[in-house]
Parts: C-alpha cells; sequence; structure tokens
C-alpha cells in the first residue's frame, strides 16, 4: 500500500524513460501472460464527452505534435523536466492543484543510431514498470493505433493508502522518439472519462521534434491552442519507451 504523495510521484515518474538501458530484444522478458486484446479502454456504457463538446486544438512545436482534446478539459503544460513531461491533460472541474483525473503526454528520445521496434520499447516498458511495481497486475494489455500508428497499451490499478486508481499507459514509436500517455483516474471514475482520453490519444500525431535551444534548456512556446475549425482555417489561410 502507497500513501497519496508516493503515489503521484510514481505517476509522474514512471515514464518510461530507459535512457542507459541495453536495447536488445533477444535479451529481453517476454511482456508478460496478459493475453492481447482489441481494446484497452473499457468505454462499455461511457457516452465519449467529445461527441457532445467542442473539440480544442493542441500543438508543440519544440516536440512537433498536435493533438485533439474536449472544451471542458484543461491544457496545461509544465515548467522544463526531466521526467520528458510535454503536457498534461485536467478533466472538468479538476483541480489543479491535485487532479486525480487526468492524462499526461511525455516523450523519451532514443539512443542516436539505433532502431528501436515497438515491440522491444513494449517490452523493456513492461520489465521497467515491474521493477517500479513488483505487484503490479496487468489488467488489459493491448495492440492499438495511436493516430494511425502503431502502439500498446495496458491498463493496471495502483493502491494508495485511501484509493484505487487506474491506470492506462500507451506508447508509440516514431523514429528515434517514444512518446508516452499515462491516464490515470479513480476507479470509480475510469469509465466515465477513459472515452474522451481514447479519443484524445487517438488524434495525436508526431514529427520529427525541432528540440529548439533544448540543450540550453529554454522552453520553446508552443503554438497557440484553438478550436480545430479555428485552426482548420488558419491553416487554409497560411496554405499556401533492456528493450
Amino acid at each position: 500500500m502507497i500513501n497519496k504523495k508516493t503515489l503521484a510521484i510514481i505517476l509522474a515518474a514512471l515514464n518510461l524513460t530507459l535512457l542507459g538501458c541495453a536495447y536488445d530484444s533477444a535479451e529481453a522478458p517476454e511482456a508478460g501472460s496478459v493475453p492481447v486484446q482489441s481494446e484497452p479502454l473499457n468505454t462499455s456504457g461511457a457516452l465519449s464527452l467529445s461527441e457532445m463538446n467542442e473539440m480544442l486544438f493542441y500543438e508543440n512545436s519544440q516536440y512537433g505534435i498536435e493533438l485533439s482534446y474536449p472544451a471542458d478539459w484543461i491544457s496545461q503544460e509544465p515548467e522544463p523536466n526531466g521526467a520528458g513531461i510535454i503536457v498534461g491533460f485536467l478533466a472538468p472541474e479538476e483541480d489543479i492543484d491535485d487532479p486525480t483525473v487526468y492524462l499526461l503526454v511525455q516523450n523519451e528520445e532514443l539512443p542516436d543510431g539505433e532502431e528501436i521496434t515497438l515491440e522491444q520499447y513494449s517490452k523493456a516498458a513492461l520489465r521497467i514498470l515491474r521493477e517500479a511495481l513488483p505487484d503490479l497486475e496487468v489488467l488489459t494489455e493491448s495492440d492499438i493505433t495511436i493516430g494511425g500508428m502503431p502502439g500498446h497499451a495496458i491498463v493496471y490499478n495502483l493502491e494508495s493508502e485511501d484509493m484505487t486508481d487506474r491506470v492506462l499507459k500507451a506508447w508509440t514509436v516514431v523514429g528515434e522518439d517514444a512518446y508516452v500517455f499515462t491516464y490515470n483516474a479513480p476507479d470509480e471514475l475510469y469509465d466515465q472519462f477513459a472515452a474522451d482520453a481514447a479519443d484524445m490519444i487517438d488524434s495525436f500525431k508526431a514529427e520529427t521534434p525541432a528540440r529548439q535551444a533544448e540543450s540550453s534548456g529554454l522552453w520553446v512556446e508552443p503554438a497557440a491552442t484553438g478550436s480545430s475549425e479555428e485552426q482548420n482555417q488558419m491553416e487554409e489561410e497560411n496554405t499556401s519507451v533492456t528493450y
């Protein structure tokens, strides 16, 4: 049993940042005995809020990513950090100082010159998670698509001293970068927002990150956000994670 503060630290730290590990698939352990299923998010009976609400557009030019999110969710970028957290999205009415339902997007730069496959990354990700959480029970493990790209996802529970959180971790590999998504919610609220989280993850698109001024520690401001319709109009006007 872990307390809430430790739980928050684990959720922030388990970004699958595995730099320095060997990327040898021959030595990597199997991902586990949990059968691969077709749907990592249990959205049965859940109505996606994004079906009713306006969608906003998030873009980060430093990392070359974009995705859509429901207008009643709040996007929040952190200060430059060693956990690779790019942005977080808070569910409606969440306390920004003590959130319980949120989606994190994280980046991991993979070793230069090594072609890390999704399978290799997935095996290493599960190994690292099991080392950090020895009692980890994977509820569901799935091959998925993320913005049309191959991805992988697992769902598991985290027990704290006063609550049980259900966590979805999903990831994809784009060139020499891995992108990791963490959807966290108390067990009783997980299904309520799961469809929204799934829509956000599936809307993700990534190009090769620019990483401008990263070595100097300067934070590159992302492009302004707005509704999908406004963004499309602007575009028309401008047309012209041992693996």
